[in-house]
């Protein structure tokens, strides 16, 4: 092999390994820069905000599934 393959090959890794470095340091940049903060269309809500309406939601939806069974059931 010659000397110049071998400076490439190694030259090839180290481009690599800081590649890898550079987009693992991207993600725990970004990883750390979260918060428990949630904008849903541009509004800031907070998760019991968001808990509270989906069991909202979800209680709605079996009343509606109750009373379309019941109307079944007749």
């Amino acid at each position: 092999m010659k000397k110049d393959s071998k400076n490439k090959i190694i030259f090839d890794i180290i481009v690599n390994i800081l590649g890898m470095a550079i987009v693992i340091g991207f993600i725990l940049f970004a990883s750390t820069n979260c918060s428990d903060e949630t904008y849903i269309a541009g509004y800031n809500k907070d998760f019991e905000e968001i808990n509270q309406q989906i069991f909202e939601v979800d209680s709605l939806l079996m009343r509606i599934q109750m009373d379309l069974d019941s109307l079944n059931a007749q």
